[in-house]
C-alpha cells in the first residue's frame, strides 16, 4: 500500500513540474516576442541605412572617378530616374543603384519607353495671349 507521504510527494512533484513548464513556456514566449521586436527594429535600421547610402550614392555618382561624362552637365530629377546626363550629341537618362537594389516598376517602364523611342521634346510657351504647349512641332 502507498503511504500518504509518497502520494504527497508525487502530487507536489507533478504540480511543480506543471508550474515549471508553464513558467518556462511564458518565458519562452516573452523571449520570442522580445527578439522578434529586436529583429524588426534591426531590419528597419538596416533598410534605413541602405536608403541613406543610396541617396548619397545618387548625389555623388557624377563626381566619382568612374563617371564617364562631364558631371557639370548632369541634372538631378529624383523620380522616376535619378537624372539626365547631357552630352554634345546625346541625352542619357541615368538611374544610380547601390548594393543589390533593383529597378522599380516605374523605372523599368521608363526604360521601356526610352528603348521604344517614345521620347519627345516639348515647348510650353507663356505669353500675353495665354499659353501653348507644343510637342515636336504639333500643338496639343
Amino acid at each position: 500500500m502507498i503511504d500518504l507521504v509518497t502520494v504527497g510527494i508525487c502530487i507536489t512533484t507533478v504540480v511543480g513540474s506543471i508550474i515549471g513548464c508553464l513558467l518556462y513556456t511564458r518565458k519562452v514566449r516573452a523571449d520570442r516576442a522580445f527578439f522578434k521586436d529586436k529583429h524588426a527594429k534591426m531590419l528597419h535600421q538596416k533598410k534605413s541605412s541602405e536608403v541613406r547610402i543610396g541617396k548619397i550614392g545618387e548625389n555623388m555618382a557624377p563626381f566619382l572617378d568612374g563617371w564617364p561624362y562631364d558631371p557639370n552637365r548632369f541634372r538631378f530629377l529624383g523620380n522616376p530616374v535619378d537624372g539626365i546626363q547631357f552630352t554634345d550629341d546625346e541625352i542619357i537618362f541615368v538611374e544610380v543603384k547601390t548594393g543589390k537594389s533593383r529597378l522599380s516598376r516605374g523605372q523599368k517602364n521608363a526604360r521601356e519607353i526610352i528603348r521604344n523611342g517614345k521620347v519627345k521634346f516639348a515647348t510650353f510657351r507663356v505669353g500675353e495671349n495665354g499659353a501653348s504647349f507644343v510637342v515636336d512641332g504639333d500643338p496639343h
